[in-house]
């Protein structure tokens, strides 16, 4: 089958699983005894930064909400406290409404690629917990840049950068899309701030993913 597009790169919470809130939940558990003026700011942080890495977010959070320095023990702490809190939300997570359906379907028709600012090996269990893991050709997390993986997915694949549909539902990857050419669809759910530029083709879930490949969305 010829379709419009060679290679598709996933964003993972909120494109393929509807973890975002649990994530931005867990931010408020782990400061869950500070100022509720703090935890306003850390949820609404989280929010509108969603494609950055949690590490980068608790340097943030320590130095700019709270104003006291952080240790690389420090840090690993509260990232351990973090994990434990979304472990259970993401296990019981649901899908992105199409997302299963549209990513067994362009299985073997399209290189299908995962790239989160989620640490890698809690992407690959939580997709081999679903039984999806075969179905993409690479799985790239945090530490790495998303900037960084999507240049390496087009040398990989051996394609264009029009040839590539990447589909987030933040800034970050929007603007990795953006630097290397390549057509970027943005994922905003009911209810959720859109927060891309105008212009930008969106949908609020990936029900129209395979009409989409094929050149008819």
């Amino acid at each position: 089958m010829k379709t419009r597009y060679r290679s598709i790169i996933y964003d993972f919470d909120g494109v393929i699983l509807d973890t975002v809130s649990a994530k931005v939940d867990a931010f408020a558990h782990v400061y869950r005894d500070e100022d509720p003026a703090k935890i306003a700011a850390i949820r609404a942080y989280a929010e509108a930064n969603g494609g950055m890495s949690r590490y980068e977010k608790f340097r943030y959070f320590e130095g700019t909400v709270f104003h006291r320095p952080i240790s690389e023990a420090r840090l690993a702490e509260l990232c351990t406290q973090y994990r434990a809190a979304v472990e259970a939300a993401v296990a019981s997570a649901r899908f992105i409404d199409g997302a299963l359906e549209g990513i067994t379907r362009l299985h073997g028709i399209a290189a299908q690629h995962v790239v989160s600012a989620a640490p890698e090996d809690e992407l690959r269990s939580a997709l081999a917990e679903r039984g999806i893991c075969n179905r993409f050709k690479s799985i790239g997390g945090a530490p790495k840049s998303k900037l960084s993986e999507f240049r390496r997915i087009l040398g990989e694949d051996a394609v264009e950068a029009g040839e590539v549909l990447a589909i987030g539902d933040s800034l970050m990857e929007y603007h990795a899309a953006v630097d290397l050419g390549i057509p970027f669809l943005a994922i905003v759910a009911p209810g959720v701030p859109d927060r891309f530029p105008d212009g930008v083709q969106r949908e609020g879930n990936l029900l129209n993913l395979v009409a989409l490949i094929n050149g008819q969305g």
